[in-house]
């Protein structure tokens, strides 16, 4: 529990705008946003953030990547699998890592994004499931190029998407 409140500390919850932002609920969030307004949105993502369970191994492995990637989490705050699997992304996040810069992109049923929705950098994707993560390492002059994605479930039975995207991390190849 004390993990679950350093991480809505560290990640802004209880700023006076997020508790107007959450009694906005019933809107999806659409477009660029943040962990905070994620939270703010509604319950089920705070609860869900409470149930993750990052082991020391885990956080001391994402905080062991050294090279700069950019994480990018296309989720629709109205879809189950998004409930489920973005709060992981939340609780690696609240551990931070200054290597790691994480944005979010909230869709529509619809899953369309507008290009200039991607950070500086990302070419626009194509979204079919949500959530969706799209990792980019930044190479020279600041270029993005993507080197991975999780799409909507881990990719291995029995694993968790923390455990995932942990791995997708540590598995970013430089760009030349």
């Amino acid at each position: 529990m004390k993990a679950v409140l350093l991480a809505l500390g560290t990640l802004g919850l209880g700023h006076p705008a997020l508790a107007a932002q959450a009694a906005k609920a019933g809107a999806p969030l659409l477009g660029k946003t943040s962990a905070q307004a994620i939270l703010a949105h509604g319950a089920v993502f705070r609860d869900n953030l409470a149930k993750v369970q990052l082991s020391e191994d885990l956080k001391a492995r994402w905080k062991a990547v050294q090279r700069p990637l950019t994480l990018v989490a296309v989720f629709g705050s109205w879809c189950p699998d998004t409930h489920r699997e973005l709060p992981a992304l939340l609780a690696l996040e609240a551990e931070p890592n200054p290597f790691i810069e994480v944005h979010y992109l909230g869709v529509n049923r619809d899953k369309v994004l507008s290009p200039k929705a991607w950070p500086k950098g990302c070419l626009s994707q194509g979204v079919d499931r949500v959530p969706t993560f799209f990792l980019f390492a930044v190479g020279p002059g600041g270029t993005q190029k993507l080197v991975g994605a999780v799409v909507e479930t881990p990719p291995k039975q029995g694993q968790s998407m923390a455990e995932a995207l942990v791995e997708l991390v540590e598995g970013a190849p430089r760009p030349h």
